[in-house]
């Protein structure tokens, strides 16, 4: 999985997923057939309670591990996805967006929002980032192998610089941008989370949001703002358009110039 490129977040879920089937059928997974790898996949429904995304991946981790492990693709052939579960993305308002950040006092915590939301990051971009990938001159944020190993350029929000330049006076980040308790290392998924579930409940939202939901805010903003969904899709990554597309709660117009949301609230 390394050599393939796998992100460690999906090499620890593959894992996970395998050493959960063998603990359920106790045998050697080479002996198993497909009727009790399916048994397995079932139970994971009928007896976790996982959702669908969860039971996606225990099935690619299977899949994964028969095809380029054990060399038996054909008994994993058969064995499908369970489909997607389909959910109405949540989207914070603008004011509620604004709020959420002017009541975090942290400068460091703060910043992790404010990116987060300008940009369209996802957690595992953004713990990626290093000081050199703002690019002020041209007001745009490289975004370096996001998901599936690529580059692209996202945008910088203007009302971001005085935030980003107190940050480097009090933290001096060589490194990793947002590093953890030392600066060899990024901070931790766990900080980014608490980050938020904070900055949450400081700001009395009673949506149910995450993380990601700054990413869905900032997607959906741009386009209300009437930025062209192609530019959308490429400043937010995704390889089909049709992933953009759920985004379109309006009608849009086309804009040749795509704007950071944050520099809407605080203009």
């Amino acid at each position: 999985m390394v050599v393939n490129h796998f992100s460690p977040r999906t090499i620890r879920s593959y894992s996970a997923a395998v050493n959960r089937l063998y603990a359920f059928h106790d045998t050697p997974l080479a002996s198993l057939s497909d009727d009790k790898l399916v048994s397995f996949i079932c139970s994971l429904k009928e007896d976790n309670g996982l959702s669908a995304a969860s039971m996606r991946i225990a099935v690619g981790a299977i899949k994964y591990f028969y095809r380029h492990i054990l060399d038996r693709a054909a008994l994993v052939e058969k064995i499908p996805y369970p489909k997607k579960e389909k959910h109405i993305k949540v989207i914070l308002a603008g004011k509620e967006v604004k709020q959420l950040l002017d009541l975090t006092q942290n400068l460091k915590h703060r910043l992790i929002l404010k990116v987060l939301y300008s940009t369209g990051l996802r957690r595992s971009e953004l713990l990626a980032l290093r000081p050199e990938d703002f690019d002020w001159k041209n007001m745009q944020l490289i975004v370096r192998q996001g998901k599936g190993k690529k580059d692209r350029h996202t945008v910088l929000a203007r009302s971001l610089r005085a935030d980003y330049l107190d940050y480097l006076k009090k933290y001096t980040p060589t490194g990793h941008f947002f590093y953890g308790r030392n600066k060899s290392a990024p901070a931790s998924e766990n900080l980014l989370r608490w980050v938020m579930l904070q900055a949450v409940a400081r700001a009395q939202i009673t949506k149910k949001v995450h993380l990601h939901t700054l990413r869905h805010s900032f997607a959906s903003h741009l386009l209300s703002i009437n930025t062209d969904i192609v530019t959308v899709q490429k400043l937010l990554g995704h390889d089909d358009i049709r992933t953009t597309m759920a985004y379109l709660h309006l009608g849009n117009r086309p804009n040749a110039e795509p704007r950071s949301p944050l520099d809407i609230i605080y203009k």
